[in-house]
């Protein structure tokens, strides 16, 4: 029996022993794959340093974990790289950051990085993505906190796979052509802080769950083609907001000027510019003590406005706006 025994943990050890180096080797085919699809270095970075004559850990915008040498991070931001994103990366299954942003990758997001289980920032942002944002990845990225997409070509809707990743903290799209509805299920993402969908093809009304998250300090839809009347009801009054900055200009909004918005009390940048609101600015935004930063040129405002030290205090109100606005479709009196 002891035989027997010595045996297994013998077997056992050379288990353990030959899995080590090959899922190091993982790790290293997974990066010469995407050197080889990198078409343009212009510093030849990538073809000097990575070489498998040294330690992978030891290349340039590597990093790897101390203990099984498994990479951990992948950092070629602004390395003015040209290629394509190969699916081996989805085999650096250790990654839990990874930052390509600010070159010029281009071709599909490979479904493949769905296997990435550990990643928590993802920032493929200035680059030339195209296609549609893979439904798979989000089921398998529980752990996900935040993703910038931003200025690339990606297309198709929001997956709704996405909302089901309750870490995200930052949600980045902007600058893409990416279209439909934002959905109600957005209210599943307890912890997002940032949200930004400018710049894109959003159509439809702007949901109120946006004002019942009590975790959002940013929400940038500017320049889509939302349409509605802005509804700011908040459902969870006891619950103070924690909104910063909210943008909404350049849209086809209509109606008034919601004026329960003072009760985003810490509102430090409101725009609406560019939009077909109509009436007068309620006089309930006075009350926004930390507002610097006031925008609604270019809509059909009428009446009257507080100026003395309200105006004082928002910067741009007086000196820009407020010019822009008997220019540009609005006609304000001040008292």
């Amino acid at each position: 029996m002891s035989c027997v025994v010595a045996f297994l943990l013998l077997i056992s050890c050379l288990i353990v022993c030959l899995a080590i180096p090959h899922t190091n080797t993982t790790d290293e085919l997974a990066l010469m794959s995407l050197k080889k699809h990198i078409t343009f270095d212009p510093g030849n970075i990538l073809a000097n340093n990575w070489s498998t004559a040294t330690s992978f850990c030891s290349w340039i915008g590597v990093a790897c974990s101390a203990g099984h040498q498994r990479v951990t991070s992948l950092n070629l931001y602004s390395m003015r790289l040209e290629g394509t994103l190969p699916p081996q990366v989805g085999n650096l299954s250790f990654l839990v950051s990874i930052n390509l942003s600010n070159n010029s990758f281009h071709g599909y997001l490979p479904r493949e990085l769905t296997h990435l289980h550990r990643l928590k920032d993802m920032n493929l942002a200035y680059n030339n993505f195209g296609g549609d944002i893979p439904s798979s990845w989000f089921a398998m990225l529980p752990q996900l906190q935040h993703l910038f997409l931003t200025n690339n070509s990606l297309a198709g809707s929001i997956p709704s796979s996405l909302f089901n990743v309750t870490a995200l903290e930052t949600l980045n799209l902007e600058g893409n052509f990416i279209e439909g509805n934002i959905s109600e299920e957005i209210r599943n993402l307890s912890n997002l802080k940032i949200l930004d969908l400018g710049h894109n093809h959003f159509s439809g009304v702007i949901s109120p769950i946006l004002f019942n998250m009590p975790s959002l300090r940013l929400i940038n839809l500017r320049a889509n083609s939302l349409s509605g009347i802005l509804q700011v009801v908040m459902i969870m009054s006891n619950i103070p907001s924690t909104l910063e900055v909210l943008n909404l200009g350049y849209n086809q909004l209509h109606g008034r000027i919601p004026s329960n918005l003072h009760k985003c009390t810490e509102l430090r940048v409101l725009d609406l510019e560019s939009n077909r609101f109509t009436g007068s600015i309620p006089k309930e935004i006075c009350t926004l003590t930390k507002l610097k930063e006031l925008y609604l040129g270019k809509n059909n405002l009428t009446g009257t406005y507080h100026s003395t030290t309200f105006l004082m205090r928002v910067q741009f109100m007086l000196n820009y706006k407020c010019f822009s606005c008997y220019k540009n479709s609005n006609t304000l009196v001040a008292f």
